[in-house]
């Protein structure tokens, strides 16, 4: 096996002989680093389940300023000390139980890579550890690769960001904290909207605002405006963020590793459609919804909110408009309402 890129690229890393060894394959590698490309600059890794050492040596070749290394299998620990002398001094070599050194080591990392043989379902034991003992930093990330033909869901107090799949094996890359979408069209952003996000945030450790297209609506402002109010509605709310989805939005909450969507009810009458949705949304891609009652806030919706606008009536716009937003959106209508282009 060769390092593929950095300071040790070409350099050849002995590979333990046996049909029970299955090294990380290059391509697997290299894609891991590709994945993470500048943020391994000056980080801390951990490669568990080490075998040749191959990602972790690959992880300081690549700008890693301190690599640990973990294996347990004596008759491949000559070896590994070998290949991690190729590290001058920046790779530390732990012989034994992966749990057990978890329970030894102080710190944080930026990055954990569990690799274990794929009959071992070792993930859920792992992440509480590193839970429990704080040995990611903040945002940090745990990469696991493991045995293509295995759905792998993100422990308690985690979530995927990220799938890939190469033939036989897969990798997850985890990161610690909950997640969830809110999701509308958002056309504008409402109070009511904005009282679901609050809600969401009080739930999830982060939320992801999904301003999707509707093909079957008609919409009175433009996606890039909507964002835009959004964006303002929402700027003193922390662990929010907002995007646009222009397709599926079970296919965008998979592609970022969102297994929960949270929605807002403001009145019965809406449940119908809201489980509907609901259920279109778990069947298709495995996405949770949940459905939150939003009290007194019946009246109030993106509709309501257009109709003020158009009979200039600032006294119901100003109850209706997320807070802060209701002088940008008087902005853009009339930009609309004079033919502008939205500036």
């Amino acid at each position: 096996m060769r390092i593929s890129a950095g300071i040790l690229k070409g350099r050849n890393v002995l590979a333990p002989e046996g049909k029970d060894v299955r090294p990380t394959s290059a391509k697997v590698r290299e894609s891991i680093f590709d994945t993470l490309q500048s943020k391994v600059e000056g980080s801390r890794f951990l490669d568990l389940f080490a075998g040749s050492g191959a990602v972790g040596i690959e992880a300081y070749s690549r700008g890693a300023s301190e690599v640990y290394f973990c294996e347990r299998n004596r008759q491949t620990i000559p070896l590994l000390k070998q290949n991690v002398s190729l590290l001058k001094g920046a790779g530390k070599v732990y012989e034994g139980d992966a749990f057990a050194l978890l329970e030894r080591l102080s710190g944080g990392f930026d990055f954990i890579f569990v690799d274990p043989p794929y009959k071992e379902d070792v993930l859920d034991r792992i992440c509480a550890v590193v839970e429990r003992r704080k040995l990611l930093k903040e945002g940090g990330m745990l990469i696991y690769e493991h045995s293509s033909d295995v759905k792998v869901s993100a422990p308690h107090s985690f979530r995927i960001v990220k799938s890939k799949r190469y033939g036989s094996a897969a990798v997850e890359y985890i990161m610690r904290g909950s997640i969830c979408a809110v999701t509308g069209s958002f056309d504008p952003m409402t109070r009511g909207h904005a009282e679901v996000v609050k809600r969401a945030r009080e739930m999830f450790d982060k939320v992801v605002v999904v301003i999707a297209v509707n093909d079957q609506k008609s919409s009175a402002f433009p996606l890039q405006v909507r964002e835009e109010i959004a964006r303002k509605a929402l700027e003193d709310m922390p662990g929010v963020s907002v995007d646009i989805c222009e397709g599926y939005v079970y296919k965008y909450c998979n592609k970022h590793g969102i297994n929960t969507i949270v929605r807002g009810l403001r009145s019965e009458r809406e449940r119908e459609y809201e489980e509907y949705m609901a259920e279109y949304n778990l069947k298709k891609g495995g996405v949770e919804t949940i459905i939150l009652p939003i009290p007194d806030m019946e009246d109030i919706s993106s509709t309501a909110l257009r109709r003020a606008l158009e009979e200039g009536d600032r006294e119901r716009l100003d109850r209706l408009c997320a807070p802060g937003t209701a002088e940008i959106i008087l902005k853009k209508f009339g930009e609309k309402a004079a033919g502008g282009n939205y500036d």
